[in-house]
């Protein structure tokens, strides 16, 4: 099923048909674990499986509550993997596969076995947990308007996390913005068929900003393990930190610019589509 609501349909059971292919198709690559593409894959459903909760947050504060505890747990019990995974390709991203052997040798050795029967068991309970719970979700009463409603709080958090960035331009800042701007690239796919104008437009923008602030967050966890690997990467280090910070400002550069065109349309944040 697309992540899109269909307007023909009552929004709180567009948004429980949804959730449930999400979770399915996230039960769908637990089976597949510990392989790098099921972990990209499952923690992606989760992170949109929570970005829907968040459009009915201000509606439905307690669902809200309860359930984003159960994919945000999901999700952190592979954080570790998937981090692994990503430095992988930002190491991949600032040179060829053959430079730096001892750091590919260093992160392959990490990556082995990172994802244990302990975290698939818990990764199983919580996605069979999350599929019973769906059908009794609340979502009877919301309508269209309670929708909007979550959809400018995502705009506003985004914007606002993005001026915390102007303030203090720090690693946590960025990984914030990160996530607002998932959250508002999602929000914006949900609700593209009931608002074209204000939602469909800013889809492709925002896929854009959330892979930059990626790929910058990737690189940051790059040179962090380098830092911390010190003297054991010999002559690979300087190279890798020199190579890393280089891609970090082309990044932010970029981000910068993006963010400047997303973000300064003060009416979605007053709650104006």
């Amino acid at each position: 099923m697309s992540y899109r609501l269909d307007c023909n349909v009552m929004p709180g059971v567009g948004l429980q048909l949804i959730a449930q292919a999400e979770v399915t198709a996230a039960i769908s690559n637990a089976k597949q674990l510990p392989d790098e593409h099921a972990v990209h894959e499952l923690r992606k459903h989760c992170k949109k499986l929570r970005a829907l909760l968040r459009l009915v947050q201000p509606k439905r504060p307690q669902l809200y509550q309860r359930e984003n505890s159960h994919y945000r747990n999901l999700a952190q019990s592979l954080a570790q993997s998937r981090d692994l995974a990503s430095i992988r390709g930002a190491l991949l991203a600032i040179a060829p596969p053959n430079y730096f052997p001892t750091m590919h040798a260093f992160v392959a050795y990490m990556l082995q076995a990172e994802i244990d029967e302990k975290t698939l068991a818990q990764v199983d309970t919580l996605l069979i947990r999350a599929r019973e719970s769906i059908e009794s979700w609340p979502l009877g009463k919301v309508r269209w308007t309670h929708l909007e409603c979550g959809y400018h709080r995502g705009y506003s958090r985004a914007r606002k996390a993005w001026h915390r960035v102007h303030k203090l331009d720090s690693a946590e800042n960025l990984h914030q913005l990160r996530k607002r701007v998932k959250d508002h690239w999602y929000h914006s796919r949900l609700l593209g068929e009931r608002f074209p104008l204000s939602a469909t437009w800013r889809c492709e923008s925002l896929k854009q900003l959330a892979q930059a602030l990626g790929d910058w967050r990737d690189t940051y966890l790059l040179c962090r393990l380098a830092i911390a690997a010190g003297e054991n990467l010999g002559k690979e280090l300087i190279p890798i930190l020199e190579l890393g910070d280089w891609r970090k400002m082309r990044l932010r550069r970029e981000i910068e610019t993006m963010c400047s065109a997303l973000f300064a349309n003060r009416k979605l944040e007053e709650g104006r589509m």
